[in-house]
């Protein structure tokens, strides 16, 4: 019992921890730098407290559920060694990982109404989830075959590049933003031990040569797929 409590407050000390910093910023420039009074003090300060307590309660679920069982399953792939399997796993993670992060869901309410919908936050939530499938199926493949991250990043990159230059500057900064929002406190842990697991479970060696490298793969495929939407739909604001 004392274990468990010990273990709840350091769980909730991680959380101050992670959001502290951010209040701390935002106080000091609302009222030193800038001078002006909090408005609804009473309504912030709970929708703080809110914010620590799904935060430590997310993370708590992160580290005892959602991480060990894409572990699991890692491992349990590997052992059947069969690189279909393991790219439909990939796909299905990635997609399904993208679609529950709150940030991106966030960025995507922001994107519709600065275009008046003209970018619906669905369309946009989609388009960088199969992004985020495609590099995660990329990625795994790469490991169960052996082959290093650099081949494959380079033309990736290449690729980025080239599609910049032909999609709206609108689109540009946005895709970016998508592989940041979408590679966060969802996306992140479960390309960890995904990549992980495979690397040594099939016992390639260096694992942080094999291991890594999927979160970087999200990120890139999400880009490639956003600025491959502003290409294909124009103008995000229809002008």
């Amino acid at each position: 019992m004392l274990e468990t409590a010990l273990d709840l407050l350091g769980f909730v000390g991680g959380g101050l921890r992670s959001v502290a910093p951010v209040i701390g910023i935002l106080l000091v420039f609302q009222l030193l730098i800038l001078r002006r009074p909090l408005e609804d003090w009473r309504e912030i300060a709970v929708g703080l407290l809110l914010t620590v307590v799904g935060l430590v309660i997310f993370l708590r679920g992160l580290e005892v559920g959602l991480t060990p069982l894409g572990e699991s399953a890692s491992e349990a792939l590997a052992g059947r060694r069969s690189l279909i399997l393991i790219v439909l796993f990939g796909v299905s993670l990635g997609y399904g990982a993208t679609l529950a992060e709150p940030a991106l869901r966030i960025l995507a309410e922001r994107v519709e109404n600065l275009t008046g919908g003209a970018l619906g936050s669905t369309l946009f939530v989609q388009t960088v989830a199969v992004g985020v499938a495609i590099g995660m199926a990329v990625g795994s493949s790469r490991i169960v075959l052996g082959i290093e991250t650099t081949p494959f990043l380079i033309p990736a990159l290449a690729l980025v590049l080239v599609l910049t230059f032909f999609a709206p500057e609108r689109y540009t900064g946005l895709a970016f933003d998508a592989a940041l929002a979408t590679t966060g406190p969802v996306t992140v842990p479960l390309a960890v031990a995904l990549g992980g697991g495979l690397a040594l479970a099939l016992d390639r060696g260096d694992v942080l040569v094999f291991g890594f490298g999927l979160v970087a793969f999200a990120a890139l495929g999400s880009i490639l797929c956003v600025l491959a939407l502003g290409i294909f739909l124009g103008d995000p604001a229809g002008g």
